[in-house]
């Protein structure tokens, strides 16, 4: 029997606290029980301890658990950083109501301990031999001169995988360096390459440098599964969030390396065909080429001057680019942008409209793939999420409980799975190791 499989039999006997279903259904509320199917994933049998405080390590433990993996959210006893990040659910700045924190923890239990005491050191080298996986994202060095770092853990459980996410990785001059989004972006090359020329460089929307790293880090984790399982070994998993960032621009890089050149930002001058055009209620975008003709593309913006040979022929088309746009964008100014993209797609044309976020969230395509699931949070109440990331066709996403509130799975733990009695877990309390 392979050795992932056969630690799952064995963990499922030890630390029946931890995924026994009778104890889950007795401890969770009845709404979250009504809301907490049996797991059935490629990562059934896994058992995770998430440390991490940021985006990129959360996401990673989400993407585990949201296929199979039993996660739990270890936080201090004040709550994860990202309790505290905003956007609010209500505009409320409340621990329980930080959407980024219900987004990034969803499908894991959640328990607190204070690694910056003794027995919660303590507390964490017991629970190590039964866990596969430790995420984590705190500063290179940290856990280590806490004596908790991997060479400490491996120690408690020589099979141990941990995932260390961070913004320059493990080693190397900058690896003491704090990091941001931003810097990210900046270090990694995507924003010498992003905004128009002549002016600043641009940083994408959004923390799209966090997921690369928690999408890096569960891709990762899940190949040191799969040799877990093989050889019984684990490994320490050293993650760059700028170097996830940079290898997206691998292009870009080999331009450099092959040619002395690099790919340069966006110019203003030029058609407007390929870039954002705006209509009577947004912004499209339109692509020459795709196998669509020029006759197809004129007779889509709807204006005879269009196929005169100044414009449908591609040498004069370049000469004539200010007064194409003028043309092309008096075609569409009073159009709105649904009917613009309903009629490109039946002319096979490559085509973009600018969604804003209620159009995503009401996207038809998005929803007949189940992309966005309601869940039922006991702070928050009913609210819809972005959830189901890829499909497997054999085990498919699943939505099994919303994020934990602070602490909510202490008892759990700590009395019925570590045995400490009730007057022990109250001083543990008052200690504020949890």
């Amino acid at each position: 029997m392979p050795r992932l499989l056969a630690s799952a039999t064995i963990l499922a006997a030890r630390l029946t606290y931890w995924t026994d279903p009778e104890e889950t259904e007795r401890k969770l509320t009845s709404t979250q029980s009504q809301q907490a199917p049996s797991s059935h994933g490629p990562l059934d049998g896994v058992k995770v301890l998430d440390l991490s405080e940021d985006i990129a390590g959360s996401f990673c433990g989400r993407l585990m658990a949201d296929y199979g993996a039993d996660v739990l959210k270890l936080e201090p006893p004040t709550g994860a950083s990202l309790r505290r990040m905003g956007p609010f659910f209500g505009d409320d700045p409340h621990p329980e109501k930080s959407l980024f924190y219900l987004l990034m923890n969803l499908n894991k239990k959640g328990a607190t301990l204070n690694l910056e005491t003794v027995t919660g050191r303590n507390i964490l080298k017991r629970l190590v031999p039964h866990v596969d996986v430790i995420i984590e994202s705190y500063r290179p060095g940290y856990l280590a001169d806490l004596g908790v770092g991997y060479d400490d853990l491996v120690a408690e459980n020589s099979s141990l995988i941990m995932t260390s996410i961070t913004p320059f990785g493990q080693t190397g001059p900058y690896s003491q360096y704090k990091g941001e989004e931003v810097v990210n972006y900046a270090m990694g090359l995507i924003m010498s390459i992003s905004g128009i020329q002549g002016e600043e460089p641009l940083k994408h929307g959004g923390f799209q440098a966090q997921y690369e790293g928690g999408l890096n880090g569960a891709a990762s984790t899940s190949m040191a599964l799969f040799m877990q399982s093989n050889t019984g070994e684990g490994q320490h998993i050293d993650i760059s969030v700028t170097e996830c960032v940079a290898s997206t621009a691998m292009a870009t890089q080999t331009t450099y390396t092959f040619m002395g050149g690099t790919l340069p930002r966006r110019r203003l001058s030029g058609s407007n065909f390929g870039h954002p055009m705006p209509c009577k209620d947004g912004w499209i975008i339109v692509q020459t080429g795709g196998g669509a003709t020029w006759d197809t593309i004129a007779e889509f913006f709807g204006d005879p001057q269009l196929k005169e040979p100044k414009f449908a022929d591609p040498a004069q088309r370049l000469r004539n680019t200010v007064e194409l746009d003028q043309v092309v964008l008096d075609s569409i100014k009073e159009r709105g942008k649904w009917d613009l993209f309903t009629k490109a797609a039946e002319a096979r044309m490559l085509f973009g409209l600018v969604q804003t976020p209620l159009e995503l969230l009401e996207c038809p395509q998005l929803k007949s793939r189940d992309f966005y699931r309601e869940i039922d949070h006991p702070v928050i109440g009913k609210v819809k999420v972005p959830a189901s990331l890829f499909n497997l066709s054999l085990t498919p996403y699943q939505y099994t409980r919303p994020a934990p509130t602070l602490g909510q799975h202490n008892s759990e733990i700590y009395v019925d799975g570590l045995e400490y009695s009730r007057e022990d877990f109250v001083r543990l309390r008052q200690l504020d190791v949890i």
